[in-house]
């Protein structure tokens, strides 16, 4: 059943299931950040981690959507992501929060790893969504 489906349809799931995860990504990266820095006593706003956790979305939609048409929804691209936003996370927690490289890296790291985690369970569940649309 699934090798009848044209190609158009396939990409369209694993587009789909590439965009949810990104939201979810989204959400769940702001709030997160959010309450790491409150905990921290560095800043109780949202404003900062909205900032990056947008900068992060545009990166992740850059990065995965093309990557989406040559290899699918693949743990690849989650790795890319991690990698990417990783460094660019240091780079802003620096410059918006103020701190140091050490305390910047401890703070994307943890954010990073939570969300690698979020993204691994909810690409997996997305896809076995697809999958099972896909068959019936």
């Amino acid at each position: 059943m699934i090798f009848q489906l044209d190609y158009a349809t396939v990409i369209t799931f694993v587009l789909i299931s590439y965009l949810a995860t990104s939201l979810i990504l989204f959400i769940a990266g702001t709030y997160i950040m959010q309450m790491y820095a409150s905990s921290k006593k560095w800043d109780d706003s949202f404003s900062i981690p909205l900032k990056i956790n947008i900068i992060w979305l545009i990166i992740t939609l850059a990065i995965g959507i093309p990557l989406s048409f040559f290899a699918g929804d693949t743990l690849f691209i989650d790795y890319m992501r991690l990698i990417i936003n990783t460094i660019v996370g240091v780079i802003l927690a620096m410059r918006y929060y103020k701190k140091d490289r050490g305390e910047s890296i401890q703070l994307i790291l943890v954010i990073q790893v939570i969300l690698f985690i979020i993204a691994i369970l909810f690409g997996s569940i997305f896809g076995l969504v697809s999958l099972d649309i896909l068959v019936n």
